[in-house]
């Protein structure tokens, strides 16, 4: 009867040693998926595309060795804009220059700009 009971022991211990294992590793996800289930490559997402803003207000400051062009809106608030080789710059109607635009200021001027994470890059400044 011992011996028996041992036995049946034994080969339930042998059972659950070999299927629970089995079972265990059914149950969790799989880290490599089949290759019929495996996705193409995610697309990445589309940036969508910025779209130009215009403000207009007081030309306050011009730093022309940063590239930098300050107007103040009509509530007072401060806006900088960069200046790149391609913002193009028009005083009383004529094309200028960034440094020409340094006398112009306290004049009344609308800038039209890129708001990016990395600041609002000017495309025009058009001073009156």
């Amino acid at each position: 009867m011992k011996k028996t009971l041992f036995w049946l022991l034994g080969v339930l211990l042998v059972t659950f040693v070999i299927i629970l294992p089995a079972v265990a590793q059914e149950a969790a996800p799989s880290k490599e998926q089949p290759a019929e289930e495996k996705a193409a490559p995610a697309e990445k997402p589309k940036a969508e595309a910025v779209k130009p803003e215009t403000i207009s207000g007081t030309l306050q400051m011009v730093v022309a060795d940063k590239k930098l062009v300050v107007l103040t809106d009509s509530s007072g608030i401060p806006f900088d804009f960069k200046v790149s080789g391609a913002t193009r710059i028009k005083v009383g109607g004529k094309k200028a220059k960034l440094d020409e635009l340094a006398a112009q200021t306290s004049k009344s001027a609308s800038v039209k700009f890129l708001p990016l994470r990395t600041g609002d890059v000017a495309q025009s400044i058009e001073v009156q």
